[in-house]
């Protein structure tokens, strides 16, 4: 890419290390782009953002302090400018040749998501699917905002089958299914549900970018936790759980990446299990539902949440499925 294409590209770059942004600035300085706007994840810079003229935010992911988390969910739910997040390891690696490629792979990052098309033939040299960035697309239907976590146990499969098939392709949420069974029935119950969803139901990869209208399965071994970036993580197990997949740790881990947008519907179940993540999930102002006792194989797991906190609604799999649809049309 010449600096004539590239002098009038404009760039936020946001970083809680101060090292790391002067390193981005200068780089980017260094190839001709502007960059506008140079600070912390705060409040401030996303008052700033609305009012500078901006092409690209470059998010420095890894230096993020936990005190500035609420201020990335606003980021990459309301920005409507573009964002690249960048992996800072790529900087810390003391080689050219390493260096030159990060560099080449963030210019044509830029380049293709500010319309460049024709860089300098050294820039294409680089394979895209080789890089260390990630640009994020935050359009709804890309990236999930709305995330329900469907819990069950025994009688779950069938509940889970007749809430699905009632849910329509275009409803602009994603589901993750924490379902108590054996490890190796983790990938049937995927291809069983399939099946009947229009969403697609899978097990997913590590690394896999959440979007809506997908449904992912939770593995039995793993927590199955959606990074900052949206993407699939696999974590270790290191608290004792009485069931696997543990129902309380994945709304625990929901809430964390999705606070008041995530949600729980608690199906047919002979435990006690999601009593406690759907507490957590109240607090934060998320929505948690169960099915209708007198429609489950079991109902003691719905009733030990109903009878723990107030729930915002209970019906039969199909009356949930109905629900889901009118209080997406009706509050957003």
């Amino acid at each position: 890419m010449t600096h004539n294409e590239t002098d009038n590209i404009r760039i936020a770059i946001t970083s809680d290390s101060i090292s790391h942004r002067n390193f981005l600035q200068k780089s980017m300085e260094h190839n001709g782009i502007q960059v506008v706007l140079n600070e912390s994840l705060t409040e401030k810079f996303m008052a700033k953002l609305e009012h500078v003229e901006s092409d690209v935010v470059l998010f420095d992911i890894e230096a993020i302090e936990d005190e500035h988390l609420e201020y990335l969910d606003q980021l990459l739910e309301q920005s409507r400018i573009p964002i690249i997040i960048n992996d800072v390891s790529a900087l810390t690696l003391n080689e050219p040749k390493s260096s030159l490629k990060w560099n080449t792979t963030l210019l044509q990052k830029i380049a293709d998501i500010t319309g460049r098309n024709n860089w300098d033939e050294k820039f294409s040299a680089i394979k895209t699917e080789e890089n260390n960035i990630s640009t994020i697309n935050t359009n709804p239907d890309k990236l999930a905002k709305n995330v329900w976590v469907l819990g069950a146990s025994l009688g779950g499969p069938d509940a889970l089958k007749r809430f699905l098939i009632h849910i329509p392709e275009e409803l602009p949420v994603a589901f993750i299914v924490a379902q108590h069974l054996g490890e190796n029935f983790v990938s049937l119950l995927a291809e069983q549900l399939d099946r009947y969803a229009e969403f697609k139901v899978f097990v997913p990869k590590e690394g896999h970018v959440l979007r809506h209208h997908e449904v992912l399965i939770t593995p039995t071994d793993k927590r199955l936790v959606i990074n900052l970036i949206g993407a699939v993580e696999f974590k270790d197990i290191t608290a004792l759980t009485k069931y696997t997949p543990s129902i309380n740790l994945t709304i625990n881990d929901v809430i964390t990446r999705y606070k008041k947008n995530a949600g729980a519907i608690i199906f047919s179940g002979m435990c006690d299990d999601g009593v406690e993540g759907c507490e957590a999930l109240v607090a934060k102002g998320g929505q948690v539902w169960v099915q209708d006792p007198e429609s489950c194989v079991i109902s003691a797991m719905p009733e030990s949440v109903t009878k723990t906190i107030s729930v915002d609604f209970s019906g039969t799999p199909e009356m949930l499925a109905k629900q889901l649809v009118s209080f997406y049309k009706n509050t957003h």
